[in-house]
């Protein structure tokens, strides 16, 4: 599904295998993946060729079935299904597998590419004539993981070069090796995956293994999980969930919590039309992807600072601007810009474009006297760069309340617009407090607060000509404060 010189064109655009459609595809999704900030990376069918019924696809000339026979092994699984799979043994089979991955990697500007079916079909694959020949006095089952091997081995060679942002990964099967409580199809001696070799040598950036199970039965989702990461040589784990699953999909946010626990690099849902169209609550902060050390940007490239600063377009809404001085000339190096809000904790309240020099914030309903925002610049590898010196940007509207809680720590009740009563707290520290307000009817009524450390500014409900008194208990301090009108 790309404009290639080896392979012919899926038949899924225009129903005719080998004629192109009249856009390029990958290039339509490399395009919105930089609208939207979004990784692409070029997946790609490795060993097996063919599979199904689609005889579109085995009558096309170029299809590697009809060009190289000798290429190609017919292989019909338990189940009685006939599929086409590449002889890895052979070093035209290896060369023409790097080849294309390289024709993608030097055509397109891809994030990634994401091997999968980079395996055997099983230890009963009919190589056995080519084996006696080429084995060198390997066993069959090492000589079939170092075939596969020896690709990576061999893309990384010629990749690097062409793209040094490219990032390699792979699906392995879910069962790296049998253990107790995961045992199943093993990956290292079934379909001759080494994987650990695949990671300890840099060969891969990122595994997706396939752990297509859930807690509670053999083979146990827990256990494969904490066995890959384990085993991860510092390289990223990304769990490969089966969102497509009954007895899986109820224990989805259960997996994306327990791979947080053990460090692993995050979550693959197979797939996302599984999990599109339904409620959930897996996420709920803006986060880059894992970080890769490993891979190094141009040493050679150094940003400049950014400098801030900010001003007010009304009462509730500001503008940081921000001067011109990215590398629009090195796009590989600088991605976007990030806006930090520093004000609690470091968390990304927006993500920019390299051509804007400005961003506009509306604090509807402000929960500070006044924030703390940078600038961040990301760079190809999701890396930040350089940062901003911090701005202070005060709320408009609560102009009138600032100077007062500059030196008031005591709860201040101003009312700055007519349908609007806000309350100022002041924190010592991030901590819960209890705020009783009772009505001139004499009906109390309990709201508990999360409370950053300084200045908080909650908006009550409440009109004031209802509330008769305000007493507010702090959690961790065990300070009580009675309010003091103002």
């Amino acid at each position: 599904m790309f404009n290639s010189d080896i392979e012919p064109f899926s038949p899924y655009f225009t129903g005719v295998a080998g004629k192109p459609p009249s856009y390029d595809p990958l290039q339509l999704a490399i395009d919105l993946g930089k609208e939207f900030n979004i990784e692409v990376h070029a997946w790609v069918n490795m060993i097996r060729c063919f599979a199904g019924s689609d005889e579109r696809i085995l009558r096309n000339p170029k299809h590697l079935r009809n060009a190289h026979p000798n290429w190609t092994v017919m292989y019909l699984d338990e189940n009685g299904s006939l599929s086409y799979w590449l002889n890895p043994g052979y070093y035209e089979v290896q060369d023409y597998l790097v080849n294309l991955l390289c024709e993608l990697t030097s055509k397109y500007d891809v994030d990634g590419i994401h091997l999968d079916f980079f395996r055997y079909p099983g230890k009963d694959f009919d190589d056995a004539k080519y084996f006696d020949t080429y084995g060198f006095k390997m066993s069959i089952d090492d000589w079939r993981r170092n075939n596969l091997t020896t690709i990576l081995r061999k893309f990384k060679e010629k990749a690097n070069p062409l793209n040094p942002f490219l990032k390699v990964g792979a699906t392995p099967i879910g069962v790296r090796s049998n253990l107790k409580g995961a045992t199943g199809w093993e990956g290292y001696s079934t379909v001759f995956q080494d994987t650990e070799t695949w990671l300890r040598e840099g060969l891969v950036d990122y595994l997706t293994p396939q752990i297509y199970w859930n807690f509670e039965k053999n083979p146990r989702f827990d256990i494969l999980a904490k066995d890959w990461v384990d085993k991860s040589y510092n390289k990223n784990i990304v769990l490969g969930l089966a969102a497509y699953k009954d007895d899986v999909i109820p224990e989805l946010n259960q997996m994306i919590e327990y791979g947080r626990s053990i460090g692993a690099a995050g979550v693959a849902f197979f797939r996302y039309e599984h999990i599109s169209g339904k409620k959930n609550n897996f996420y709920s902060d803006i986060v880059f992807p894992p970080n890769m050390p490993w891979k190094v940007s141009d040493n050679n490239f150094v940003p400049k600072n950014i400098n801030c600063t900010f001003e007010d377009l009304s009462d509730d809404e500001v503008l940081i601007n921000w001067d011109n001085n990215h590398a629009l000339k090195n796009p590989n190096q600088i991605k976007f810009y990030v806006l930090y809000d520093n004000t609690n904790q470091k968390t990304i309240s927006k993500i920019i474009s390299l051509d804007k020099r400005s961003a506009k914030l509306k604090f509807a309903n402000p929960s500070k006297l006044a924030y703390n925002y940078t600038i961040g610049k990301i760079d190809r590898l999701w890396n930040e760069v350089n940062l901003s010196n911090p701005i202070l940007v005060k709320v408009p509207y609560l102009s009138e309340l600032k100077n007062a809680s500059q030196v008031n720590i005591h709860p201040i009740l101003i009312t700055q617009k007519s349908s609007e009563v806000l309350l100022s707290v002041h924190s010592f520290s991030n901590q819960k407090a209890f705020i009783y307000l009772t009505s001139i009817e004499n009906i109390p009524r309990v709201e508990e607060l999360e409370l950053s450390l300084g200045t908080n500014i909650i908006k009550l409900a409440d009109n004031i000509k209802l509330i008769k008194s305000i007493k507010i208990n702090f959690e961790s301090d065990g300070r009580e404060e009675v309010l003091n009108l103002f």
